[in-house]
């Protein structure tokens, strides 16, 4: 049986993987390590860009199904990468000093979600949180449009760069681990994180994940946003009903994905969040006021523009103190 290795040379060779020299890489460093390796960040010289490099392990032998199944995943990640909620591929690399291949990724500066929220969750509004699910909801909506599923779709495998989420980690390296003989890997036979799996996947032997698969996971993304340890006051009452209509014990009677989005992009900011935005914004506005020509106050301008956002969850607190600078620029 081939080594995953001279299985990767071969489709390099063949033109069915784009190949990057190593050496358009500097600063490479580890940023963390998972069950499927460990991730490095570096500088694309030639770009001008900061990646992501994802170690693959060399597994001893991969069978030919196996192979051509992970390559077909590489292929779909690299289409899906045109949409800026989809954590972007570029190819792959081979370290010289340990011999192994890396994934070329889009850098993902502010980490996972989870990490995200650890240090974040306090701080966010429900515009905030709205357009979070909006980003996860939109990324599925295009895989799911290219017949892609995800399958293990949860917290880690959801990244965020600039407040812009995106979504990872679908297909590649779990064909691999799931044709590895006696492999344990909680991923590789379907289970993952468990609080985001359907519970058909505890019950039915060989069950097979598919797009409603997915919306089960996304229901708990978009609860995550609400609940973590307890519900949060103020919810909107449209948002608990979508998520819990993801989670249907029935995959049949879950929505899908175009039904959540348009469900989602309807949903408005609670009203007791705006005027408690204004009221925050207000000792802002009023120190930062000095430093910009007198056009508007700080509340003509909320009233007849930031207002106006906040009720289509357009725009958070930092969003609204930039429209009110580049307003005043004259």
């Amino acid at each position: 049986m081939t080594s995953f290795n001279e299985w990767i040379d071969m489709k390099i060779n063949d033109g069915d993987i784009h190949y990057v020299e190593y050496n358009e890489f500097s600063c490479v460093k580890k940023v963390g390590e998972g069950s499927f390796g460990i991730v490095e960040s570096a500088d694309w010289k030639s770009r001008g860009i900061k990646i992501a490099l994802k170690t693959l392990i060399d597994h001893s032998s991969v069978d030919e199904n196996s192979m051509n199944k992970f390559v077909k995943e590489l292929k779909n990640l690299k289409e899906a990468s045109f949409h800026q909620n989809i954590n972007k591929f570029f190819g792959i690399s081979k370290e010289p000093l340990s011999n192994k291949y890396a994934m070329i990724l889009e850098f993902a500066n502010q980490g996972n979600l989870r990490e995200y929220l650890k240090n974040s969750f306090k701080f966010l509004l429900w515009s905030d949180k709205i357009q979070m699910s909006l980003d996860i909801v939109s990324g599925l909506k295009y895989l799911h449009s290219k017949q892609i599923i995800h399958r293990d779709l949860h917290a880690k495998n959801i990244l965020v760069d600039n407040n812009r989420l995106m979504i990872a980690d679908f297909g590649t390296s779990k064909q691999l681990s799931e044709s590895t003989p006696n492999s344990t890997n909680s991923t590789a036979n379907g289970l993952g994180m468990a609080e985001y799996n359907e519970p058909q996947l505890f019950k039915i032997v060989n069950y097979k994940k598919d797009k409603k698969s997915d919306i089960y996971s996304l229901g708990s993304h978009i609860s995550y946003l609400d609940i973590r340890e307890k519900p949060i006051e103020g919810t909107p009452l449209e948002y608990q009903q979508l998520y819990q209509k993801c989670w249907n014990g029935d995959p049949d009677l879950r929505p899908d994905i175009d039904e959540v989005y348009e469900a989602l992009s309807c949903i408005s900011v609670p009203a007791n969040q705006i005027q408690s935005l204004l009221t925050d914004l207000k000792p802002i506005l009023g120190q930062i006021r000095p430093l910009f020509p007198p056009v508007l106050t700080p509340f003509d301008l909320l009233s007849n523009y930031t207002i106006n956002l906040l009720s289509n969850c357009t725009i958070s607190q930092f969003n609204a103190l930039q429209a009110y600078r580049y307003a005043c620029i004259p």
